[in-house]
């Protein structure tokens, strides 16, 4: 699946691919950026958490979990003052 998240560091929209995958077990998605670079994630208890020991920013995590569950883009964080 396809996601447009929006960086809420600096409101950047970012286009990512989202494809299921499963680790120990445990099934989520794997989070691939269109530079190959990618990370897996699991929906724990209605939270989306990194699931591979990478350091992912947490509203950038909420920001992803909003797409991928259908929200709007206008839905997800921005706080252009972390710049």
């Amino acid at each position: 699946m396809h996601l447009e998240v929006k960086d809420p560091s600096t409101g950047a929209l970012l286009r990512l691919e989202a494809k299921p995958e499963q680790i120990a077990g445990e099934h989520g998605f794997r989070i691939r950026h269109p530079n190959g670079s990618s990370f897996f994630i699991a929906n724990r208890s209605g939270t989306w958490r990194s699931a591979d020991d990478h350091a992912i920013d947490e509203e950038f995590l909420v920001n992803i979990g909003l797409a991928m569950e259908g929200y709007k883009l206008k839905e997800q964080i921005v706080h252009s003052n972390k710049l």
